[in-house]
């Protein structure tokens, strides 16, 4: 049987390459993100993983991209940055689109924006699927 920590580490793998570790400025973490992180980061955890000969799970990739400071009618704010979230999704998309391994697939299933607003940052969820076979 396998688990969301193999979950984790397939999605690392299909991730951690120079084409998307080149454009982030932060780093690829599984689990959670490193505390205080002012970067872009991508964060990689899978919270559902069934058991059987094929197991299917959920994953989430989140890639965190600072606010943009900005000021509007004379007060500082900060704003979605929407561009480089733009940018740093369809960098990673291609990867995560109905790609399979040897004994695994896995697919976008759903994307969402959520806001950080204490750390000025949001960040992008996407919600993968992921179905792994065990060869006995």
């Amino acid at each position: 049987m396998r688990t969301s920590l193999d979950q984790d580490t397939i999605i690392f793998k299909l991730l951690n390459v120079p084409a998307v570790t080149s454009v982030i400025t932060g780093g690829i973490y599984k689990g959670r993100r490193p505390a205080g992180s002012e970067l872009e980061d991508i964060i990689i955890n899978s919270p559902t993983t069934g058991d059987g000969t094929r197991q299917y799970g959920v994953s989430n990739v989140n890639i965190y991209v600072p606010d943009v400071k900005t000021t509007i009618a004379g007060k500082e704010q900060f704003l979605t940055n929407t561009a480089r979230l733009l940018t740093l999704t369809n960098l990673v998309k291609p990867i995560l689109e109905e790609t399979d391994g040897d004994d695994y697939v896995v697919w976008i299933d759903s994307t969402r924006v959520r806001p950080e607003y204490e750390i000025n940052q949001h960040f992008i969820n996407i919600r993968i699927e992921v179905q792994m076979y065990n060869h006995q």
